[in-house]
C-alpha cells in the first residue's frame, strides 16, 4: 500500500505543489529571477562567495548598514533539484530595511549530489559564515535560519544534525523559519520527485526531520501556505506539533491566501523581531 493509503495519482498530486496553481509554475520562477536580479543591481551585494571547493558551494551576502547587525540566512527550495541562490533574493530589501544582513546560499543539486551531501554543504556554509563573521561585519550571536520547501527540509536537518557544531563555532541560531517544507521523506520516495534523488530506505529514515528532532534552543516558526496541498499542510502541522511535544518554543501559522510559490514573495513571512 502506498503512503497513507493514497493511490499513485493522488500521491503525485499531493506532492506536486503546482497542482494547486494549474500546473504552470513558470511565471513564479521568472518572477524570482527578475526580482532577484533587480535587487542585485540596486543593492550592495558580494556575490558568489565560495564556502567550499565545489562549484555550487557559493553564497551571496547582502550587508546591512553598519556593523554588528543580525544575520538572516535563506536556503532555497526546488525539490533538491532546481533553482539556486541567484533566483532567491526576493526578500533581500525587506531584511536589509529591517537592519539585518542577508545571505542566500547555494548547494549542489540532484542528481549530482545526494540529500545528505546537501545537508552537509548547508552546514559547511553556516560554519564558514561563523568563521568569517568579523570580516563580513555581522553579529554571529543573532542569526535567523530560514528555508522554503526543500530548503525548509535542509534547514531542519542542519539544526537536527549540527546544532552542537554551530554552537561551538560561535554561530547562535536564535530563530528558524520553515516555510511550506517537507519533514517526512517517505512519500517523496514513492513519487516521481524521487527519480533524480534515488532515496534509499536508510536515507528516508535518517534524513527525515520528523524522525530526528533537534535539541531545544532556537525558536521555531513553522509556516505553510493556505493554498498548499493538504499533504504539505499536514506535514507542517505534524512537524510543529512534534517540536512542541519535544519541548521547543514553536509557532505554527497558515499563510492566508497564499500558495506554495508566492508565499516567499511576501516579506512578512521572513520578518521577526530580535530579542
Amino acid at each position: 500500500m502506498l503512503y497513507r493509503g493514497f493511490s499513485q495519482d493522488e500521491l503525485e498530486r499531493e506532492y506536486s505543489p503546482s497542482s494547486m496553481i494549474g500546473g504552470d509554475l513558470t511565471p513564479y520562477l521568472d518572477s524570482y529571477a527578475a526580482l532577484s536580479a533587480q535587487h542585485r543591481s540596486q543593492m550592495e551585494v558580494i556575490g558568489n562567495i565560495s564556502y567550499g571547493d565545489g562549484t555550487a558551494q557559493v553564497l551571496d551576502f547582502f550587508p546591512a548598514k553598519g556593523t554588528g547587525a543580525p544575520l538572516h540566512i535563506f536556503i532555497h527550495g526546488g525539490y533538491w533539484q532546481a533553482l539556486s541562490q541567484r533566483e532567491s533574493a526576493m526578500m533581500a530589501p525587506a531584511l536589509i530595511q529591517a537592519e539585518q544582513s542577508f545571505v542566500t546560499l547555494n548547494y549542489t543539486l540532484a542528481p549530482h549530489a545526494r540529500i545528505g551531501d546537501m545537508i552537509a554543504e548547508c552546514r559547511d556554509a553556516l560554519l564558514w559564515l561563523a568563521a568569517n563573521a568579523p570580516d563580513l561585519g555581522f553579529d554571529p550571536s543573532r542569526v535567523t535560519l530560514s528555508g522554503h520547501s526543500a530548503g525548509a527540509h535542509l534547514a531542519a536537518m542542519v539544526m537536527a544534525s549540527s546544532a552542537d557544531a554551530l554552537a561551538r563555532s560561535g554561530l547562535r541560531v536564535r530563530d528558524v523559519i520553515l516555510i511550506s517544507g517537507i519533514y517526512d521523506l517517505e512519500p517523496i520516495s514513492q513519487t516521481s520527485v524521487n527519480d533524480p534523488l534515488q532515496l534509499t530506505p536508510v536515507e528516508v529514515h535518517d534524513l527525515s526531520p520528523i524522525l530526528h528532532l533537534p535539541a531545544p534552543g532556537p525558536r521555531y516558526h513553522v509556516t505553510v501556505a493556505e493554498r498548499d496541498t493538504p499533504e504539505f499542510i499536514r506535514q507542517s502541522r505534524d512537524y510543529a506539533e512534534a517540536l512542541r511535544k519535544g519541548g521547543h518554543a514553536v509557532s505554527f501559522e497558515l499563510q492566508k491566501g497564499m500558495q506554495h510559490f508566492d508565499v516567499i514573495m511576501h516579506p512578512r513571512v521572513f520578518l521577526l523581531t530580535y530579542r
